[in-house]
């Protein structure tokens, strides 16, 4: 299936470069072109799209202006800016709107690249409207009491980033759109981040308070109580399997990269929960299935839904930009078996850290987690499952906040 996509930006001369740079692409995208916003919601209206490149400053309506009405009017599309534009609260503000921002000038082959990693996980959801949810999502609610404790931290000039980066680990979707931020190519990084602490130190203190004040209209704070314990239990259970997994990757001795790697897809490993929370009425049914028909909750979801929070949570991710090796890690924390790959990963640790979490008994022999066996058989790693339980345990007590 082609992949229709509109391109917008005010200069012909832009237009045209996009026409000739992208001509090779043309039996694989459909291609749409226009000069100002209005024509782009002209063509909008009458063709069926599926990705917008627009540029973010220009005359009558801005970029910014024209991606708010598409993800008002067709929250399916997924929302690129690729632009010049060097107004760093701009950008923050675009991330609510725009998946992913990309900096002019662009090659043709980063154009290509972005738009095949945000469809590559668009296949495993076959619910339109959730699809059309998760698109229009941009920005999930977060815990209020964290934020004030940022703010807190944050009112004293010489504050520790490191005491920052633990409050917001306790949060999937702070962390969520951090990285987001961080990763964006404004900032022009050389290499991904996926560290709290790092993506903290790029960004510095005064961008921090930027997106911080204005990520706070995000939060949740009309949820009912109910729905805010579970988004703290989310956070804490996300935050716990962070831990263990790490150690697990300190144990097989894995460089830092891939420690980082493991310990922000333990943060984010259950963020599709929080994302299945913006389908209309769908916390009540849940408690409903899991509670008095006692399913387990990934049965529910896909009873629900026909879509579990793995798939929600690394789709959404994948189009806001983060590495297929987190992506990996989240979409298949239960089910690692289905990627065929013959070396430890940050989607080993989850998978393994998230059992043991879940795994209440003192002794591990006593009665084996909920694990993927022959997964594990084939890394040649089950001889080192009861070292890493061993190893983990002081990880595995319970978080008092």
């Amino acid at each position: 299936m082609k992949i229709s996509i509109l391109f917008v930006d005010d200069e012909k001369d832009v237009i045209d470069g996009y026409k000739r740079m992208l001509f090779s692409m043309r039996k694989f995208w459909d291609q749409h072109f226009a000069i100002s916003g209005e024509e782009a919601l002209n063509i909008l209206a009458g063709n069926n799209i599926d990705v917008i490149i627009s540029d973010m400053k220009m005359p009558v309506m801005d970029g910014t202006v024209l991606l708010g009405k598409v993800k008002e009017l067709y929250p399916h599309i997924l929302r690129i800016i690729l632009s010049g534009h060097q107004d760093e609260i701009k950008i923050i503000m675009t991330t609510t709107l725009a998946h992913q921002f990309l900096l002019k000038p662009c090659d043709t082959n980063k154009i290509k690249q972005v738009v095949e990693n945000a469809f590559s996980m668009r296949n495993n959801l076959e619910n339109e409207k959730l699809l059309s949810i998760i698109n229009g999502i941009g920005q999930l609610p977060t815990i209020p009491e964290l934020y004030l404790e940022i703010e807190e931290l944050m009112k004293f000039p010489d504050v520790s980033l490191d005491k920052i980066s633990k409050v917001i680990s306790r949060d999937p979707s702070i962390t969520a759109k951090l990285l987001q931020t961080v990763n964006s190519a404004f900032f022009g990084l050389p290499r991904r981040v996926t560290n709290i602490l790092e993506a903290l130190s790029f960004l510095g203190t005064n961008t921090i308070k930027s997106l911080i004040l204005y990520l706070q209209s995000f939060t949740g704070r009309n949820l009912p109580a109910e729905a805010i314990t579970y988004y703290e239990n989310i956070g804490n259970h996300s935050l716990q399997v962070a831990m263990i997994a790490k150690e697990i990757g300190k144990y097989e001795k894995q460089d830092k990269q891939v420690l980082d790697d493991i310990y922000i897809s333990g943060i984010l490993h259950d963020i599709g929960k929080l994302i299945l929370m913006q389908v209309p009425d769908y916390f009540g049914k849940m408690i409903e299935l899991t509670t008095v028909k006692k399913l387990k909750s990934i049965e529910a979801e896909s009873r629900l839904l026909g879509v579990t929070h793995e798939w929600a949570g690394a789709y959404l991710l994948g189009i806001w930009g983060l590495p297929s090796t987190v992506l990996e890690a989240i979409a298949y924390h239960h089910n690692p078996s289905k990627i065929n790959t013959a070396n430890f990963s940050a989607l080993t640790a989850i998978h393994v850290a998230n059992a043991f979490y879940y795994f209440k008994e003192e002794s591990f022999t006593e009665k084996k987690p909920d694990l993927d066996f022959d997964y594990l058989k084939n890394l040649n790693l089950i001889s080192n499952l009861e070292n890493w339980w061993n190893s983990t345990k002081i990880y595995r007590e319970p978080i008092h906040e």
